[in-house]
């Protein structure tokens, strides 16, 4: 079974203590965390890092959990970067034991992206982690786009994180993984969405993204990182979401094996 890592993005603006907690109780085996949100944007946030008592409580929760500390979110590369912010919001990151950062790319000028893509790669290679880049709507859709920015970028502690939902909508299909090295893909996202509101993350099979499809072009037992949204309206709390979308997400990738082997 692939490794399933829970997604702040997953949970939405439950904090943070109360996140790993019901990560844990859900039987995730890891943990994302959301450190950083870029000017104008308007996601879930609950600012961790600069709030020592808070800082110190979820170090601990962390070091307690036994989830593995997977990905630290998200850093959009910008013509005006925030590095007072983002500079602390990664060190935390690495502090905590994050494998990856996720990127994701916003600046027209290709170059620029590239220098400040790889200011964050060489500012946490010694913590060891890699810095993977979503491929999205933004600066870096199609998937052959982003590869492509790997490859200009020069450095080797980069990846790809797709998300499903997103390169269904841009790309109507996944055909394009096939052409991709297995190298650049370490972990991805699942989910699904709807075509009335497609940038609306879903549990998958609910939506209209033909998954099996995707999960065919991904490496085999790939590290999956549930990114499905947890509804608005207060019809669930964090940890009755984080048990329902890990079940859900495992009924989902079971079938999806039993169908393999029928074939």
């Amino acid at each position: 079974m692939n490794k399933l890592v829970n997604s702040p993005q997953n949970l939405g603006s439950t904090p943070p203590l109360e996140y790993v907690e019901a990560s844990i109780k859900a039987g995730y085996d890891a943990i994302g965390i959301r450190t950083y949100r870029a000017p104008g944007l308007t996601y879930n946030f609950n600012p961790i890092v600069g709030r020592g008592q808070l800082e110190g409580e979820v170090k601990r929760a962390l070091a307690d959990s036994g989830l593995e500390v997977y990905d630290n979110y998200s850093f959009y590369l910008r013509p005006d970067m925030e590095w007072d912010l983002i500079l602390p919001a990664l060190e935390f990151g690495g502090e905590v034991g994050c494998k990856y950062v996720l990127v994701i790319g916003d600046d027209p000028e290709w170059q620029r992206m590239c220098d400040n893509f790889g200011r964050i790669c060489d500012f946490v290679a010694p913590m060891g982690q890699t810095v993977a880049v979503e491929a999205t709507v933004r600066s870096l859709s199609p998937v052959t786009t982003a590869v492509q920015f790997m490859e200009d970028c020069k450095r080797q502690n980069v990846g790809i994180c797709l998300d499903p939902r997103q390169t269904f909508r841009d790309e109507h299909g996944f055909a394009a993984l096939a052409t991709i090295d297995r190298k650049w893909l370490p972990y991805a996202q699942l989910n699904d969405s709807s075509p009335v509101v497609p940038n609306a993350g879903l549990l998958p099979g609910e939506g209209v993204v033909p998954l099996n499809e995707y999960l065919d072009g991904l490496p085999e037992g790939i590290d999956i990182s549930v990114e499905a949204q947890i509804p608005a309206g207060g019809i669930y709390t964090g940890a009755e979401w984080a048990k329902i979308s890990v079940e859900r997400i495992k009924r989902f990738l079971t079938a999806y094996e039993a169908a393999k082997v029928r074939v």
